[in-house]
């Protein structure tokens, strides 16, 4: 009888740059839904001093991995395998003394729900919760659209510009104003996108159109964050053209463009649907404050 491939021992690992073949490997089964750890790994060949990468392995393979950002706060739990994930998730509790005060678990929703369970036992809530749908689009079924030259990078004299469209999205997508919760972190954040080319802007007359963010970029896909269309301009088809032209881009570099949204954002689901977006998994995010 041939045993279940989930039945065997797990082993708990911290992995380092010599894992690197087996990381990329096993990330690489679906290189659109992990592009973010995949983008990270690249970056960093899991040597950042700051960051740690743990593994659990049953039978010499990887079962669920998990990244831990002690500077970034991002805690990011991947995998399948329930059992390997408890494991993982019971770890990360005892790492919450080494996470900076404000931290945030995303990922697959029931790798994240798994993690939740396990933070909740030192008496933790999420500050916020949200239950998301990852997205993506493939080059061919982009829809029609006017090609927009008028998208451009963020540069430095674009900071006010940033910062403030910026608070205002994460006013409305996260319930706060970063201008307060965290003055110092996000205005350096905000630098750090009109230096780094990874914010790009649409603006007329006006003022602003469209922005929009690539919070990760591989060959294999681009992952977008921070749409966003200030209210008093939307329903006019301003990020329908924005982010169509942003898409392909991003297309000519990568095999797929993808994103994660709230599952509650009927607009934005609708948005993305017209445009040639797929529903790929279901994805989920909690945003911890623990006031220490």
């Amino acid at each position: 009888m041939v045993p279940h491939p989930r039945i065997g021992p797990l082993a708990l690992d911290r992995l380092g740059p010599t894992d690197l073949p087996e990381v990329f490997g096993w990330l690489d089964r679906d290189p659109v839904l992990n592009v973010y750890l995949m983008a990270l790994v690249l970056r960093d060949a899991l040597a950042a001093p700051r960051d740690e990468y743990w593994a659990v392995r049953r039978e010499g393979g990887i079962a669920a991995l998990l990244h831990i950002g002690s500077q970034s706060g991002a805690v990011l739990p991947l995998g399948e395998d329930a059992a390997a994930l408890r494991l993982l998730a019971d770890h990360a509790r005892q790492r919450l003394p080494f996470l900076p005060r404000r931290f945030q678990v995303i990922g697959p929703r029931a790798a994240v729900v798994t993690m939740l369970q396990h933070v909740a036992r030192s008496g933790l809530r999420p500050r916020l919760e949200r239950c998301q749908v990852y997205m993506a689009l493939e080059p061919g079924a982009l829809s029609d659209f006017e090609r927009l030259p008028e998208l451009v990078t963020a540069q430095a004299g674009d900071f006010e510009l940033v910062h403030e469209s910026g608070a205002r999205l994460r006013l409305e997508e996260l319930e706060e104003d970063p201008r307060e919760a965290d003055p110092a972190g996000y205005r350096r954040r905000v630098e750090e996108e009109c230096r780094d080319g990874h914010t790009w802007l649409w603006r007329d007359a006006a003022g602003l159109c469209f922005r929009a963010s690539v919070s990760a970029l591989t060959g294999d896909a681009a992952q977008l964050s921070g749409v966003y269309t200030p209210p008093e301009r939307r329903n006019c088809g301003l990020a329908r053209r924005g982010l169509a032209e942003l898409c392909a881009r991003l297309l000519e570099r990568s095999r797929a463009a993808c994103l994660f949204v709230n599952d509650f954002n009927v607009p934005a689901l609708a948005l993305y649907r017209r445009l040639g977006f797929i529903e790929r998994a279901a994805w989920h995010s909690a945003f911890f404050d623990t006031g220490r």
